[in-house]
């Protein structure tokens, strides 16, 4: 048991790094698909990536040592199926008539490996039910399909990373793992009864997502930023082309007929102005690239000059001052987003976002 508790505290360590490389896409897909970061569903979907994470490292860990790995694949495989109830009766302490042998027989490994082995996948087939809306059917695939994973990663040394095979590959567990799935099915259509459904949960976070948030727009930004940057660095190849040039021309030209950029259209939303022309869009564009680049440039490229020279009060004093307009700038930037406030690029024209996901979409292709 010490060692399963371990192995759980490990992969509770090791889930921080997991979450800042799902973080990430998980926000894009759910932005796209909902447009909105529903609490419910982050929970629901980080716990299972924990909980997976926690199977894979409690049937592969503790790791053993290279010499004491065995070479022979067939002294490691298992396919008689229901072999540990021959074990179990073979070799448990358990005496039906003795009362004080039930709870040795219980610890005995002929019936707690099973029982864990069991248990581990329960919570599988509560998810596959609950959020992932599966039928018996598809979640006894789906157990049956993950636990033969385990089971080959084992057969193979971990992904070959060992010589061979350091713990038994066995038709046993596959059962005793899908049984366990099926278990969590079952208790799953007890939770669906109290817990909010799957399409309320998502019809909640449509509903949010009509509005257009910050960190949506910011995200869409993003990945224009990137786009612009490889076609700066594609023109460069053949044209003298500075990237700031291809920057204003990006925001200029792309959103004037959909008001859409890239960015925009990946994530489901527009921009919405009054008499949408190139010249208004042009202004924006320049107002945009002055707030992101040239303003906090020219303000570093200050606060850099005269900490070079900063041998008087005076200077000091400029020093102080622009700084603290860097970091007012900081602070309005972040609010800006968090608070879902408008840019003053976007103040300007009174431009609006528009999310372009629809009710309808509530329903799941995931």
């Amino acid at each position: 048991m010490g060692g399963y508790l371990l192995t759980i505290q490990t992969s509770i360590w090791i889930f921080p790094v997991l979450a800042c490389i799902i973080t990430m896409p998980y926000v894009i897909w759910m932005y796209r698909k909902y447009g909105s970061i529903n609490f419910i569903k982050t929970v629901i979907i980080y716990s299972f990536v924990l909980y997976l994470e926690s199977c894979f490292l409690l049937v592969n860990l503790p790791l053993p040592n290279p010499g004491s790995v065995h070479n022979n694949y067939i002294d490691m495989i298992n396919l008689i199926p229901f072999k540990f109830i021959g074990d179990f009766i073979r070799e448990s302490p358990l005496r039906i008539f003795n009362i004080s042998t039930y709870l040795s027989a219980v610890k005995h490994g002929t019936f707690f490996v099973p029982a864990f082995n069991i248990l581990m996948l329960v919570p599988f087939g509560i998810y596959l039910r609950y959020y992932f809306k599966f039928s018996l059917k598809k979640t006894i695939l789906f157990t049956a399909l993950l636990s033969l994973f385990f089971e080959l990663v084992q057969l193979s040394g971990l992904f070959f990373i060992y010589n061979g095979p350091y713990r038994l590959c066995d038709i046993d567990d596959i059962i005793q793992n899908t049984l366990g799935g099926i278990i969590g099915y079952l208790i799953a259509g007890f939770l669906c009864k109290i817990l909010p459904t799957r399409e309320e949960i998502d019809n909640r976070a449509i509903e949010k997502g009509k509005k257009v948030p910050g960190i949506r727009k910011v995200i869409a930004f993003l990945i224009d930023l990137f786009l612009i940057k490889v076609i700066s660095l594609i023109i460069r190849i053949f044209v003298p082309l500075d990237f700031i040039f291809v920057f204003i021309l990006y925001f200029t030209i792309l959103p004037k007929n959909t008001g859409n950029t890239v960015g925009t259209k990946f994530l489901r939303f527009h921009l919405e102005m009054e008499n949408r022309n190139y010249l208004k869009l042009l202004i924006r564009s320049l107002g945009i690239i002055t707030y992101i680049y040239v303003f906090p440039w020219f303000v570093i490229h200050m606060m850099n000059k005269v900490n070079e020279n900063i041998n008087t009060l005076d200077l000091a004093a400029v020093f102080f001052i622009v700084f603290m307009i860097f970091v007012i700038y900081i602070i309005v930037t972040i609010y800006t987003i968090l608070a879902n406030r408008s840019w003053p690029f976007d103040k300007i024209f009174n431009i609006t976002y528009v999310s372009d996901i629809k009710p309808e979409d509530q329903k799941d292709k995931e």
